[in-house]
């Protein structure tokens, strides 16, 4: 039996929100991944990262801050929460270059979408418009489910930092393929947290990737910006 209408077209929209050819810049950036490539890591270090950024990184305050932005995006008073939301999201962004970023992919996101899509996000705007804060109200105007929104923002996130590892570490696409089955219960996991308490789930502690990313600019040699 084919779906109704409306979940086709739920399911396209979902689908092109979370498409890597979405042309945002994500691809640009490996979120610290470069210095440890240059460190020699390989594939057990990098299944590590990808563990923790799930359980105590991206998986905590990106899925946390994109419910949140969810939520508050059909409030009455959207635009004072999504500000407010905005300013938390940052504030789990401890190094620069990783807060500007953000920033910046949440700015190119609003702006493609707005071009897309001018009769729903003509007009929005947050002043600090975060990148994960940006994906959840997105979510919810363009009529997506929120879990839908949080399984597709955590799968991107994961599969953006892996194709990055393929470039910058010595893993295959065969390797990152494997590694993106064997932690979507992870992802699961990690969306069923940031539901059931967005405002709890609002953290990070990845120190030791937080120090990476920032030793990235510093890098004598990159092929990301950060």
């Amino acid at each position: 039996m084919a779906p109704p209408p409306g979940d086709s077209l739920q399911l396209l929209r979902l689908l092109q929100l979370f498409d890597s050819q979405l042309p945002v810049g994500a691809f640009a950036h490996s979120g610290g991944l470069e210095t440890y490539g240059q460190a020699g890591a390989g594939f057990a270090a990098l299944r590590e990262l990808m563990a923790n950024q799930i359980t105590l990184g991206w998986g905590r305050s990106e899925l946390a801050a994109a419910c949140l932005a969810w939520d508050a995006a059909g409030l009455a008073d959207a635009p004072e929460q999504l500000a407010r939301i905005s300013l938390l999201a940052g504030a789990c962004k401890a190094i620069p270059a990783v807060r500007e970023t953000s920033l910046r992919l949440g700015r190119r996101t609003l702006t493609l979408l707005r071009r897309l899509h001018p009769q729903i996000f003509g007009s929005f705007e947050i002043a600090a418009p975060h990148h994960a804060v940006i994906v959840g109200s997105a979510g919810r105007l363009l009529d997506l489910p929120r879990t839908s929104v949080l399984l597709g923002f955590g799968h991107s996130l994961l599969a953006g930092a892996l194709a990055a590892a393929t470039r910058c570490m010595p893993i295959s696409p065969m390797q990152a393929q494997e590694l993106i089955v064997e932690l979507q219960p992870s992802i699961s996991r990690a969306v069923d947290i940031a539901s059931a308490d967005s405002m709890a789930a609002l953290f990070t502690c990845t120190p030791a990737l937080d120090v990476r990313s920032h030793q990235q600019g510093l890098l004598t040699t990159r092929l990301f910006q950060s």
